[in-house]
């Protein structure tokens, strides 16, 4: 197996593993449920939250884990922890006569499944509308929404798995309680109730493990056999894109591209050069392709910069991004890439509010404007720069190579999305601080 091949089975067979761990430690909750007393239950139950915790705090800072189940089930533990907590105290200091219509006996065991499995389904819809958004998630973790194959398959199946653990808590829920209210008597916990109470989720869950045991290794071998772009070939590229500025103008080409209704044009780059793989193209290595490709000379050029680096559309694939500032606009005539066109700002955001820019230079334009945006109006926590509420600084393309921030840096986008201008900014970004890791 190639180590791309393998590089695709530790992504995928990660879901599954937390998926495993995270409804195992239900089950053994579920499990010792009957037999632990209700003082210490709730200890145990914010004691295995804290443990799942501390499991996404070490990984907080791996990409492509799909941590969303673990995330979800130590957010429900940990509700569900304080909830037993309250009705205890609420046990102590008041009398609780009636719980669904029927008596409670404070001497039986607290029957864990009717309040985890509602809190459970709550905790996982809430999370997979408003943390597993498509577009929402892909722009704010990388950018755009024109990512990798791999990233686009861990979030899917994030999504598939929240969903899942959302659909099996609603059911459990619904027959959870229709079974308390109609046969469930407060005398004592007799076989039907062990096994609609106990045995019954942890079937349900055993049987989730093996389906999405089976569902991880069908994609795994989906991916390494069908994968149109090659991905476990040996033949690895790099493509190394510069964008061409000179007097505030961006430097662009029409270009044709072959669809099924014919020649479609779009407007890209003049320089696109695709190389041998490479994890890092040094200044020099792209100014003197640059250079070679164009046959614009290093006297023309006034300032070479890189910009940051992004992931092609198959996994074996990267693109580097660099600036290339020339002294004037007619260094390129007479060259390799003469008989294109000088545009503005202006110019650029018509063209790509009509979609007639490439899917990469579009993806790379609103790249490096979000984040020069964010890094000029924000500090490093998205706190104001300047006392003055949405504040708008200027932005020149002739001015992207001055700025001394790291367009690699992800925070970047996150803080365009989250900042002082947003509302409740400090307990959003409390909690987005906490979740964070859950979504990689």
């Amino acid at each position: 197996m190639t180590r791309k091949g393998n590089e695709i089975s530790t992504y995928i067979m990660a879901t599954w593993r937390h998926w495993t761990v995270s409804v195992g430690l239900v089950c053994v909750l579920i499990l010792l449920s009957p037999w632990l007393s209700r003082l210490f239950f709730p200890y145990m139950t914010l004691g295995i939250s804290a443990l799942l915790g501390l499991m996404i705090y070490n990984r907080r800072n791996r990409v492509n884990q799909g941590l969303a189940v673990p995330y979800i089930v130590c957010v429900t533990l940990l509700l569900e922890g304080l909830l037993l907590m309250g009705f205890n105290l609420t046990v102590r200091i008041t009398d609780i006569y009636e719980l669904a219509g029927k008596p409670v006996n404070d001497d039986l065991p607290f029957i864990v499944q009717l309040t985890l499995s509602p809190v459970m389904a709550i905790v996982s819809g809430v999370f997979m509308l408003r943390r597993l958004g498509r577009g929402r998630f892909f722009r704010t973790r990388f950018g755009s929404s024109d990512v990798s194959l791999i990233q686009r398959m861990v979030w899917q199946e994030s999504r598939y798995q929240t969903r899942m653990l959302f659909i099996i808590n609603v059911v459990m829920s619904v027959v959870e309680w229709y079974y308390t209210y109609f046969s469930f008597t407060s005398v004592s916990i007799n076989r039907p109730d062990m096994f609609f109470f106990v045995w019954l989720p942890v079937i349900v869950f055993v049987l989730s493990v093996i389906y999405l045991g089976f569902r991880c290794f069908s994609l795994w071998a989906f991916y390494i056999q069908n994968d149109p772009v090659n991905m476990v070939s040996p033949h690895r590229s790099t493509i190394v894109r510069f964008l061409i500025v000179a007097n505030d103008s961006l430097y662009v080409k029409t270009l044709q591209l072959d669809v099924k209704q014919g020649m479609e044009p779009y407007i890209d780059t003049p320089v696109r050069l695709r190389i041998h793989f490479s994890n890092h193209v040094s200044e020099s290595e792209a100014k003197d392709l640059f250079e070679r490709y164009t046959g614009i000379s290093s006297d023309c050029i006034s300032k070479f910069k890189y910009l940051f680096m992004g992931i092609g559309h198959g996994s074996d694939s990267n693109i580097v991004h660099f600036l290339c500032v020339l002294n004037n606009a007619d260094a390129v005539a007479g060259s390799r890439i003469d008989g294109g066109k000088w545009m503005s700002l202006y110019e650029l955001r018509h063209l790509n509010l009509d979609h007639r820019l490439s899917t990469e230079m579009s993806s790379e334009l609103v790249h490096i404007y979000t984040v020069a945006m964010a890094w000029k109006s924000y500090d490093y926590d998205g706190n104001r720069r300047y006392p003055i509420k949405h504040y708008s600084p200027t932005y020149r393309l002739c001015d992207i190579h001055k700025w001394d921030v790291d367009y690699d840096d992800e925070r970047w986008l996150k803080i365009a999305r989250l900042n002082a201008d947003s509302p409740f900014f400090k307990l959003r970004r409390f909690f987005a601080r906490i979740t964070s890791p859950s979504v990689q």
